[in-house]
């Protein structure tokens, strides 16, 4: 069964719901220096669902339908940013590094309509408590290397990302925030079967299979190749230099902060004889990706025909439209995420809920739609910080407060800051986003009307994206704000979790009891009606407390070239998505 956009909005996509039945356990099977263990339980699943709650079914083909006519050429992407340029998702930090999603391939794939469909997995099944995710590999797969794709390299993989071995745990070592807060909730990580997948946790996470496994998710947790060891410096820094993974392209050469040469993988697993549906090997033989940080360059680019497809703005329309080109937007991709940090700390004036309600209700959120970003075709002031219309948890009662300059004085008074006296200076931290334009002009804009509405001291300050989220893991920005981009998604776990549900979290956003187990109650909820209901009670207990502020998303606008002759960007997706339905002249 097929779902629509509405459907995705009210339910949990891609969970296997089954009456509970025992599992049995077979003996691990070797990987590596050691053999994935079997589950120290036998985990309690649910028996298969025919409802709008099970997986999107894969149809089975009578006639296979026919291999993608590839054209020879090369596809020219331009990006903004490739952050630190590291292949593992743990290590890599900075803007633009979804380059590595042309290298990686998935448990779980997506498609137009956002639902989830069997990937590398043929199905996955989930505990009725959220706990215990079991994921069944499908034959056929290969990796770049020419081996195949077994349930020892996904037991790899899970280790890597987010186990504990011998070498310590993945919480100690990794960099990336989401890695690390799902780390700690890992109990353990084991193979059921020779050609199954677990993953165990301490607490419920219901949208585990979403938020952090899929092609929808905002990270790129892909499965790579197991190595002779789960964690090995030497190892990784050797990977780094000629990465091996699963996805649509081969890495053929790489030029650090220049350009990534990728060439078409032939036997990329998504094709009709592994099974599934369609063939999603790309259209043409070769892509190159630049690195090109100035907007006018990638323009230029994109005019002269040097270029294909480049991040771009509004403002640009008419030049690219002057050389033949035209935009193309990815919706409801990123959203803006203003986090206040610290404010659990009484020492700070955030701590008072009515300060942080007071910093919200005094922007004027049409002002940064219209005069940055061109207007509703881009931005979009709907939805709470990463709770946007087509995520689990929204309704339309969660949109954006609107400005109500008299209301803000009150509430900032009521805090014992009339006019900002007292207050003492407010810094806003942001950065030069390679996915979103004008961040740290929105910042600006924001400062602008608590300065003049509010009487507040603000300074703004443009940093390095990298180090400023370092350092929402200390307590280095606590008492300030980061102003930043973030991107969007259908289950947005990997937010909850750190921000709000782990209590010893270096980046959480409270320390209020109530709060982490609501958001624990919210996080194990499997059945999607109540799963929309409850995210919907945390999303909006969330907006009351104001420790994010909501502003709203925006559509991605890609300047795309004339060789282009059709592409569609999937929603929810800030990368570049939907890269098979490419074609070129």
């Amino acid at each position: 069964m097929r779902y629509t956009r509405t459907h995705q909005r009210k339910l949990f996509l891609g969970l296997t719901l089954l009456t509970p039945l025992l599992l049995l356990l077979l003996l691990a099977v070797g990987c590596g220096a050691a053999a994935p263990p079997a589950p120290a339980a036998n985990p309690t699943v649910a028996a298969p669902a025919t409802g709008p709650g099970a997986p999107t079914a894969m149809p089975k083909s009578i006639t296979a339908p026919a291999a993608p006519t590839v054209n020879p050429g090369k596809l020219t992407f331009m990006t903004a940013g490739v952050g630190n340029e590291r292949f593992t998702y743990n290590y890599a930090v900075g803007g633009g590094n979804n380059f590595a999603r042309f290298l990686q391939g998935y448990l779980i794939a997506t498609n137009e309509k956002t639902e989830l469909i069997p990937g590398i997995a043929s199905k996955w099944d989930v505990s009725p408590d959220g706990k215990t995710w079991i994921f069944t590999i499908r034959e056929g797969g290969k990796f770049h290397d020419g081996s195949a794709i077994t349930a020892q390299d996904v037991w790899w993989t899970f280790m890597h990302y987010w186990g504990k071995d011998e070498s310590g745990s993945a919480a100690e070592r990794v960099t990336q925030s989401s890695a690390q807060s799902l780390a700690r909730t890992v109990g353990s990580i084991t193979q059921p079967q020779p050609n199954q997948v677990a993953i165990n946790f301490t607490q419920g996470n219901a949208g585990f299979a979403g938020a952090y496994v899929s092609e929808a998710a905002g990270n790129w947790y892909g499965v790579n190749p197991k190595r002779p060891k789960v964690h090995d410096t030497a190892q990784e820094e050797a990977y780094d230099k000629k990465p091996v993974s699963s996805g649509p392209f081969t890495l053929m050469k790489h030029v650090p902060a220049e350009v990534m040469a990728f060439e078409r993988f032939e036997d990329y697993y998504y094709q009709t004889k592994n099974g599934l549906p369609e063939d999603r090997r790309p259209k043409f033989k070769s892509l190159d990706l630049r690195l090109v940080p100035e907007e006018a360059t990638r323009v230029a680019a994109i005019r002269a025909g040097d270029a294909d497809i480049a991040p771009a703005s509004l403002a640009t329309k008419k030049q690219v439209e002057a050389g033949g080109g035209r935009l193309v937007f990815g919706p409801e991709g990123l959203y803006m995420r203003v986090m206040l940090l610290g404010c659990y700390k009484t020492a700070n004036p955030c701590s008072k809920k009515e300060v942080r309600q007071a910093l919200d209700y005094a922007i004027d959120k049409n002002i940064i739609r219209d005069k940055l970003f061109g207007g509703p075709e881009v931005f979009q002031t709907k939805g709470w910080a990463h709770i946007t219309p087509s995520t689990i948890g929204y309704s339309k009662d969660l949109d954006v407060w609107p400005q109500d300059v008299a209301k803000a004085k009150q509430l900032l008074a009521q805090a014992g800051y009339p006019n900002g006296q007292g207050f003492g200076k407010l810094t806003v931290n942001t950065w030069v986003s390679t996915a979103m334009p004008f961040l740290p002009e929105s910042a600006q804009l924001a400062a602008d009307f608590w300065r003049k509405e509010l009487g507040l001291d603000v300074e703004v300050k443009v940093g390095d994206e990298a180090a400023l989220k370092r350092d929402t893991l200390t307590d280095a920005l606590h008492g300030q704000i980061l102003w930043r981009d973030n991107e969007a998604g259908l289950d947005k776990s990997s937010v909850w979790l750190p921000s709000y549900g782990s209590p010893t979290h270096g980046a959480r956003l409270h320390q209020t009891q109530d709060l982490f187990d609501l958001t624990g109650m919210a996080l194990g909820v499997v059945e999607p009606v109540e799963r929309q209901k409850q995210n919907n009670i945390l999303a909006k207990r969330g907006r009351d407390e104001s420790y994010e502020l909501g502003i709203g998303y925006i559509n991605i606008p890609w300047a795309v070239g004339p060789r282009v002759t059709a592409w569609t960007p999937y929603p929810l997706a800030f990368y570049p998505s939907n890269i098979y339905g490419i074609t070129l002249k």
